[in-house]
Formats: structure tokens, sequence, C-alpha cells
């Protein structure tokens, strides 16, 4: 997840996704629900809305087949929405963690730098037995 939030490709293939995901439920519902809508940009309009989890509610599907292609799209919204989340939630929590790189030894506490000198100690001591 790491390696995804620091690499900066899912979200615009998740953005991607998404559109597809919402031009095809326009297509899908005008084909399962043909007198939902009275144009192609209604049903598209609804589809957007649809899986951005907006959801108005001025325009919905009048069968149940464009109910199961809305049921398709929010769950994918809903599933979107917490993996962009998700997402760049790990990308936070990931750098927070990061050790810091010598760079970062300048903008240390003392209490930082003993216990830098400590690591660096007992590492040498740790060589020491091992060798």
């Amino acid at each position: 997840m790491e390696r995804a939030a620091t690499s900066g490709r899912v979200i615009p293939c998740l953005a991607v996704v998404t559109v597809i995901v919402t031009l095809g439920a326009a297509v899908f519902v005008e084909v399962f629900s043909p007198k939902s809508f009275s144009s192609f940009g209604d049903a598209l309009w609804w589809a957007a809305q649809t899986v951005t989890t907006v959801g108005y509610g001025d325009v919905v599907p009048q069968t149940n087949g464009g109910r199961v292609v809305a049921v398709v799209v929010m769950v994918f919204g809903v599933a979107a929405v917490s993996l962009a989340t998700a997402i760049v939630t790990s990308g936070f929590v990931a750098r927070a963690q990061r050790v810091p790189n010598e760079s970062d030894l300048a903008d240390r506490s003392p209490v930082h730098e003993s216990l830098a000198r400590i690591e660096h100690r007992l590492e040498r001591i740790e060589q020491r037995l091992r060798g």
C-alpha cells in the first residue's frame, strides 16, 4: 500500500476507472432502463452523481435492470472513495514513520542526537560481537 501511495500512479488510474464506470453505467442504464431518463445526458448526470456518492435523488432508474446497475455503481463509488482515502492516509503515515536520513540530523534536538550516538555505538558493539 505504501508503494502504491508513494508512486503517484494509483489515484490517476482510479480516476480513469471511475470515468469509465460512469460512462459505462450511463450506457448500461440506457440499455436496461431505457425510459428512466429523457436523454443520455440525464443518464450520464445520474451516473456521475451516483458514482461520486452524491446521489441527489432527483433522477433515478425506474426499472429493476436500472436499479441493478445503480447498485453496482454505488458499491464501486463507495469503494473508490474508501480506496482513495486509504491511499492518501497510507502515504501520510508512511512519510511520518520513515527513518530520518543524514540531512535530517541538523533538525534534531539534543535528545535525538544523543539517541543517534547511542544507536551508533550499539551497532559498533554488535559488529564486534559478531566478528
